[in-house]
């Protein structure tokens, strides 16, 4: 009984994912990050479609990182991907993969431009969840592969490559808090803090003929999801005594596009 009322939420929940108001085309997200590695990221959906199984479109990912310790120059990535989110999957839950994105990264020194794709199955959006204070939701893990191969700048020259066929993410099981009243982009906002353990691992990465181990990094996540806009407009990351905190900074949605 309570299995199948986890699969009915999971599933309509999916079903919310695909017709929320932020998944349309020509929506764009603009998020900033404070902290130890200052970020700017873009986030553009086209080609939205859907269907009675799930739907798909175009993620487009624009992003500046650094570490404010170099005080150097950040690295520009840009991101392709064609996302698929299927709600067919076992046990009601959603999947969402894609594959042969293209990656483009540009540094002081050189660039990397290849190919990515990951898969994952959970519940990825809060929205349509009956988000209560003390409830726990179930994790969900992220499996993915990357393909680079790197450049000196100003050259066509592959200098060396990198792989990572076996990289993975994995959410652990998240707590939902009690709702408050936070400031945000769009105004002061009532939201429920999502909190969770998110664990990464590249898994061994061959770096041309090389193979190196990167140990796995562990971080202490809080998402604050405004239910009224059906969106984590913040986000609090905690990582070896260290917090960054990532805020939407503009939400643009196009209420004509499908």
């Amino acid at each position: 009984m309570a299995q199948a009322a986890a699969s009915q939420a999971q599933a309509s929940a999916a079903a919310v994912l695909c017709s929320a108001p932020w998944f349309r085309s020509g929506s764009q997200v603009q998020m900033e990050g404070d902290g130890v590695m200052p970020m700017s990221v873009s986030m553009t959906l086209r080609d939205v479609v859907r269907s009675p199984t799930g739907c798909r479109a175009q993620l487009e990912i624009n992003s500046k990182t650094a570490l404010s310790a170099l005080m150097g120059p950040p690295v520009i990535t840009t991101q392709v991907h064609e996302v698929v989110i299927d709600r067919r999957s076992p046990g009601g839950q959603t999947s969402i993969e894609s594959q042969h994105a293209v990656i483009n990264a540009r540094a002081r020194y050189a660039r990397m431009y290849g190919e990515a794709a990951f898969r994952g199955m959970g519940v990825f959006n809060y929205a349509g969840l009956d988000l209560r204070e003390g409830a726990t939701l179930e994790g969900e893990t992220f499996e993915s592969s990357v393909s680079l191969k790197v450049y000196p700048l100003g050259s066509d020259e592959v200098v060396s490559t990198m792989r990572a066929q076996h990289a993975s993410i994995h959410i652990g099981s998240r707590h939902v808090g009690k709702r408050q009243t936070i400031n945000t982009v769009l105004g002061r906002k009532e939201c429920l803090p999502v909190t969770y353990e998110k664990r990464t691992s590249l898994g061994p990465v061959l770096v041309g003929e090389e193979v190196v181990q990167v140990e796995p990094t562990v971080m202490h996540v809080t998402d604050w999801f405004c239910p009224a806009d059906a969106f984590v407009l913040r986000t609090e990351v905690r990582q070896d005594d260290k917090v960054q905190r990532v805020d939407v900074t503009a939400l643009e949605r196009d209420t004509q596009a499908p």
